[in-house]
């Protein structure tokens, strides 16, 4: 038989079907109801106006109520996304009939389908919203119909399928040959065919960049697929396609297989054989990893270029060997990383093979590497072995085996064996973890960080240890971890250091520390070079004993974010390990006072202290002491202060950085480190009976032979602080022996420098007391020692202690730090073994301090107030911590209980908020430059200087409070008439103003807070000044240079305060140009004098407002709605266009109001753009409940600034820039000149008998025009 001329007699087949249909196939749409709301529309409308595009193109029928559903939902999905946006454009899955298509032609048929390529001479729906749907004009397009054989009884499998295949793939739509009546589906049509065919054609064009892409392309689409649940289940190089349009290849048929009547039968297979896997071959269901076998195919297909098992006959045998572990062959010159992935997808055990997300994990990493995009040791190995793998061009000319059947069929296999792999799967294992590499020298869950396979520190423990961490890392996605460093790859060692268990050198490594990041799942190496070092050897560790080794996983966990602790490496001539720690350039604190104690002021004493309590505070968290903490192993670098190497902390701060300024040599700000927690004694030895330290920091009960605890550690603090105050060593002038230990446990202290603070020494005192209840915990070293270096904090305590550590530093360049030490005094870590110790005393002077505990550090005056708010008892002078954070002092009165606790309603919720946005208490006193500038009928407002300016307040993570900088400012205050006697209008006012405010502090007029006038006794509210006055003002005097786009931007922020106002619930009510008020380039929204809950309004007699703004039902005495702000709205666009007030040349009288009702309206500027005008007229409308919202009002005219205000390109953005920008042309020909008077004021008004508002001709006329709906 000849395929070509039974391909032509198909074609002319087709089109003589075609030119058989008559339009009435073609779909019409008559007069008739909507089937989702009942309501009618005619034939000419595109589709229901309630209901929008929920029934495109009524009347249709695919005559499956399955499809036509399927159909609908579709639409319906996508349309309930547009639903409330003001634009935007919408695409459909549609119901086409068949009379649409010409140019039909034959290109494609397999077991189950034909494909026609068809010219689609409407093209796709295209519709565009704005306001109302339009549907712009499609230009035909080329496509592929896809006739599924036997659909005309489609299947609820087959139909599922088709939906499967829509939400991955979002084909056009679906047709009916209405001859056979069989479903066919509308498809993108692929110019350069398959992959298949792309690969026969363009074989050796394609590079391993290419196909590398194109398969990340694939394993994108798997995975999105499975991660949605789907199995595409007919998965081969015939149904995966190139987008020309994006330049992507992908996945078609996900679903769609086997006859669309028959799709329940589970004992039959569907596919194209080589790519089915081969337990699916043996009767299993299809999974996840079935297709990520049929991947593998792929694989070998894209290396060869030639299908897979082309020369074999497509039958049970070929099943039978699958089974048995026969692949297809790779091309030559393959890579063999890319071979062995290819293998792991092709493995017969289905719960090797990789999974989609693993399988797109590695193969961006190869596209990342061979762009360039990452580097390091193995992404150039990568990038090499494809480059390499491009050189050879092969012929891949094939003799096809004629039963080598390359479309999807049915199979039916009996008796086929088990699957098993073939000989060459293969690979090596992680010594680590145990399982297979999945690619040279890289285990994806052990080594992320490219362990090299075949080093070995000559101690098990100790690999496992360093490599402990390099897993933990790749585990938490981190990027510290240790390494292992061969000793030769350090120079430049000198010895600086020997005590009586270590020896410390400073080296260069020449390397450098690795440094990975993780970015999109790979990891990346950044890099490396010559680091300045410190190697410390661990004496006698040839034999590390497990106690040790617990210490130096400790020693890392408390260092990841401290002093770095790099890895380790071995002296190859003592067999002895070394640490390998950041050089510390500064040198240890000891040494740091010796030199430079002078210059080191309380300040500085105290940030440290600080930031060593901190770390304390986080180690003893963690339950562990430090157990040798002395001022030789607290280290200085770089810039910052905190403590480091505190044992098992685990959550240090990041280095703190300060600028502290002094008059002499300035002290720069230096990150100190604690060293040395837990490594102590040999590294052979580790005995819990055994006292290793330097002698004047051990506490006393540890000298007498009691465990080490927590308190401990406090104890060696207390000495460091008396080191600081004195800058010499504890006890630099006795030998350390056991006497020095018997005084020591008899009461012995270090002697302090001179002058420190009292509050000091009691907190010294403290720390060293023998009786540990007297100690203070870490936490509540860093309690008090935060409050000390903290002067920022706001109280009377922080004046007091500020005080005296500025009057101590007065008497540092009195303190001689000279010194003869006493050869004895040994300040390196030794052992110590003592017995028949006394028991522990204080000494008189300790107890002296310590007598009336628990006391203040300071004896403070003590008043025995209560806070007003909740009656609980101040902790310092008029201040309850958990009331005032923002230091409210008691005693305040604003003369009215209704004010006072408005104000400090605001502070008690933005201190238990952690929010710095409150309202103050602000005498009037400290207003200067007071001038009055604007008087209303119910106000007068005045500029003014506010001396102090507003305070602004952060919370600490320790929950005080800190003050921050402030500057006089400018603001306004509005003095409210007749307020002595406060109202419940004039607290709705104050509490609309502040909810407003407090929802959107950056995008409203900020409310700082209330005074008094002293001399009327009326309130004053202190609003931001808003430095370019009122609308009308500027109006008045700026209207010709007022460009659309300017008025746009201020309509624009105006319905922003006018959105947030409503969202709360209350409405605006006497909204006018005299309070829109510009403040820069934003425009606000001020005087809510008149504002109320919505809910709650009462019935008066008068009304209140500027009467050419209030809207016509409220004249005619109906209460005022959200939609009578709308009104006001309308009015000030009506302002904006013209320049004038509304109604500026008539008396604003009962005539004026009547003529309102009537549907009069204040005239337009000239050339005003029509769409413009409409939706002002929209606004005022008679009928208020067909007015817009704000929330549409706000929508429109974010359009419209964005069309107007910025680079956004867009049909609909050209029009209304192009509409906008030619009526700026007009603005020169307005004529703003108008006779000025004092009328425009808010006053009270009343009316009786007022007719039922109505619309003027003009509105009527505007609110028809369809036309314009569009771009509104």
């Amino acid at each position: 038989m000849n395929s070509n001329n039974d391909q032509e007699n198909e074609t002319q087949k087709m089109k003589s079907e075609f030119n058989e249909l008559s339009t009435s196939n073609l779909g019409s749409v008559n007069n008739k109801n909507c089937s989702y709301c009942n309501n009618p529309f005619t034939a000419e409308e595109l589709c229901c106006k309630n209901c929008g595009l929920y029934n495109i193109m009524e009347g249709w029928s695919s005559e499956n109520s399955d499809i036509d559903k399927f159909i609908k939902d579709t639409m319906y999905n996508e349309i309930e996304k547009a639903r409330h946006r003001i634009y935007c454009q919408f695409k459909c899955l549609e119901w086409v009939p068949f009379g649409r298509f010409t140019n039909i032609k034959k290109i494609g048929e397999g077991g189950f389908a034909k494909v026609y390529s068809a010219m689609w001479n409407d093209g796709r729906l295209n519709y565009e919203k704005y306001c109302d749907w339009k549907k712009l004009d499609s230009k035909p397009i080329k496509v592929a119909l896809k006739r599924l054989n036997g659909s005309q009884n489609i299947s609820t499998d087959y139909l599922n399928g088709l939906k499967m295949d829509y939400d991955l793939l979002k084909f056009y739509g679906i047709t009916k040959d209405p001859i056979t009546n069989e479903f066919m589906t509308i498809l993108r049509f692929a110019e350069r065919g398959n992959l298949r065919d792309i690969l026969s054609n363009n074989f050796n064009n394609m590079f391993w960049k290419e196909k590398i892409n194109l398969l990340c392309n694939l394993s994108t689409y798997l995975k999105n697929s499975h991660e949605m649940g789907y199995i595409h289940k007919n998965f081969h190089s015939g149904n995966v396609f190139y987008n020309s349009s994006c330049k992507r290849y992908y996945i078609a048929d996900y679903g769609i297989y086997g006859s669309a009547s028959e799709q329940n039968s589970n004992n039959k297979i569907y596919g194209v054989l080589p790519y089915i896997a081969p337990e699916v071959l043996n009767g299993k269901p299809h999974t996840l990893s079935s297709d990520v076998y049929s991947f593998g195919i792929i694989m070998t297909e894209l290396s060869s270029g030639k299908p897979p098992f082309y020369d074999k006959e497509h039958n049970a045998g070929l099943g039978l060997d699958i089974c048995k572990g026969l692949r297809p062959e790779f091309g030559e010159d393959t890579p063999e990383i890319y071979k062995k992935l290819a293998s792991r997808c092709m493995n017969a055990n289905s719960n090797q093979r990789p999974t989609a997300i693993q399988l797109n994990k590695m193969l961006e990493f190869w596209k990342n590497s061979i762009d360039g995009k990452t580097y390091g040791y193995k992404e150039e190995k990568i990038k090499t072995a494809f480059e390499n793998a491009d050189i050879e061009i092969r012929d891949i000319s094939i003799e096809k085996n004629p039963d080598a059947v390359y479309t999807s069929r049915i199979f039916t296999f009996s008796e086929l064996s088990e699957p098993i792999n073939s000989y060459y799967f293969y690979h090596k294992s992680c010594s680590y973890c145990g399982k297979s590499f999945i690619e040279e020298f890289w285990c994806e869950e052990c080594d992320p960080y490219n362990i090299m396979e075949g080093w070995n520190s000559g101690d098990p423990n100790v690999d496992k240890f360093i490599k402990d961490t390099m897993y933990n890392a790749s585990q938490k996605s981190q990027n510290k971890f240790l390494e292992w460093i061969p000793f030769d790859r350090f120079i430049d060692i000198e010895l600086i250091g020997k005590g009586e268990y270590t020896e410390v050198y400073s080296a260069t490594w020449i390397d450098g520390r690795s440094h990975y990041y993780k970015l999109d799942g790979n990891w990346r190496k950044s890099g490396s070079g010559h680091t300045r070092v410190v190697l410390k050897k661990l004496n006698s560790s040839q034999n590390i004993s497990i106690k040790y080794l617990n210490e130096l996983k400790k020693y890392y966990e408390l260092n990841k974010s401290g002093l770095n602790f790099y890895g380790m490496s071995k002296n190859p001539k003592t067999e002895e390990f070394l640490l390998i720690t950041e050089f510390a350039n500064n040198g240890n604190l000891r040494n740091i006072l010796s030199s430079n104690f002078n210059n080191i002021f309380w300040n500085d004493k105290i940030k440290l202290l600080y930031n060593l309590a901190i770390d304390l505070k986080n180690l003893h968290e963690r339950k562990y002491f430090h157990k040798n903490l002395h001022s030789g192993n607290i280290l200085q670098i770089h810039n910052g202060y905190t403590l480091r190497d505190s044992y098992n902390s685990g959550t240090f701060r990041k280095k703190v950085y300060y600028n502290v300024k002094r008059l002499q040599q300035r002290l720069l700000d230096n990150a100190y480190y604690i060293l040395d927690f837990g490594l102590t004694g040999l590294a052979c030895e580790q005995k819990d009976n055994i006292i290793y330290g330097v002698l004047p920091y051990i506490a006393p009960e540890v000298l007498n032979g009691e465990s080490y605890t927590s308190l401990s550690d406090i104890y060696s603090f207390g000495i460091i602080m008396v080191e600081l105050s004195s800058g010499k060593p504890p006890f630099y002038d006795r030998k350390h022996d056991s006497d020095l230990a018997l005084d020591i446990c008899k009461g012995l202290r270090p002697e302090f420098g001179k002058g420190p603070p009292e509050i000091y020494k009691k907190l010294a005192y403290r720390c060293m007391s023998v009786n540990l209840d007297h100690r203070p915990t870490a936490n509540e070293l860093y309690s008090i020692l935060n409050d000390w270096h903290n002067y920022e904090i706001v109280g009377y305590k922080r004046k007091i202690t500020k005080l005296m550590f500025e009057e101590a530093d007065k008497e540092i360049p009195n303190i001689s730090s000279l010194y003869s030490k006493n050869s004895g005094a040994i300040c390196t870590s030794r052992k110590f073994t003592f017995s028949n110790m006394p028991k522990p005393v204080n000494s008189s002077i300790i107890a002296s301090y310590l007598k009336d505990l628990p006391r203040e550090l300071i004896d403070y005056k003590k008043i025995s107030n209560n806070c007003s708010r909740c009656n609980k008892p101040f902790i310092e002078e008029s201040w309850c911590k958990t009331c005032d954070p923002y230091c409210m002092i008691n005693g305040w009165t604003s003369g009215s209980l209704e004010v006072d606790e408005f104000i400090s309603n605001t502070i008690y919720k933005a201190g238990s908020e952690s929010n710095s946005t409150f309202i103050e208490w602000v005498p009037f006193d400290r207003f200067a430059n007071k001038e009055l500038i604007g008087e209303g009928g119910f106000a007068q407002v005045y500029s003014a200087t506010w001396i102090d300016g507003k305070s602004k307040y952060e919370k600490q993570n320790d929950e005080n409070w800190i003050k921050l900088n402030f500057v006089p400012k400018k603001v306004v205050l509005k003095k409210l008439n007749e307020s002595q006697d406060i109202s419940a209008k004039f607290l709705n006012e104050l509490k609309t103003h502040w909810k407003l405010n407090a929802k959107s502090y950056d995008s409203t007029l900020k409310f700082y807070g209330m005074t008094m006038d002293p001399k009327t006794k009326e309130f004053m509210m202190i609003i931001e000044f808003a430095n370019k006055g009122s609308l009308s003002n500027i109006l008045s005097k700026n209207f010709s240079n007022l460009l659309w786009k300017d008025k746009i931007k201020l309509l624009y922020f105006v319905t922003i305060d006018l959105k947030n106002l409503h969202e709360l619930g209350y409405l605006h009510m006497d909204l006018h140009s005299g309070n829109i008020l510009q403040n820069g380039e934003a425009s606000y929204i001020s005087d809510f004098g008149l504002s109320g809950p919505a809910g709650k309004q009462e019935s008066q007699d008068k009304l209140y407002g500027v009467l050419p703004y209030i809207a016509p039902e409220v004249l005619n005495r109906e209460p005022y709605t959200f939609s009578s702000d709308i009104y006001s709205f309308g009015i000030i666009m009506t302002e904006l266009s013209s320049g004038k007030p509304p109604f500026h040349s008539r008396e604003h009288d009962l005539s004026l109001a009547l003529d309102i009702c009537n549907g009069t309206r204040p005239e337009f500027g000239k050339d005003t753009p029509e769409i413009y005008k409409k939706l002002a007229y929209r606004c005022m409308n008679a009928n208020s409940i067909q007015r817009p919202t704000v929330i549409e009002l706000n929508e429109i005219l974010k359009f419209w600034y964005i069309s107007t205000n910025q680079n956004i390109m867009g049909d609909n953005e050209e029009k209304i820039r192009a509409i906008f920008k030619e009526a700026d042309k007009k603005i020169p020909n307005v004529s703003i000149s108008y006779e000025k008077d004092t009328k425009y004021v808010s006053r009270a008004l009343s009316f009786d008998n007022l007719p039922k508002p109505i619309n003027s001709p003009i509105i009527t006329s505007y609110l028809n025009s369809e036309g314009l709906y569009r771009l509104i």
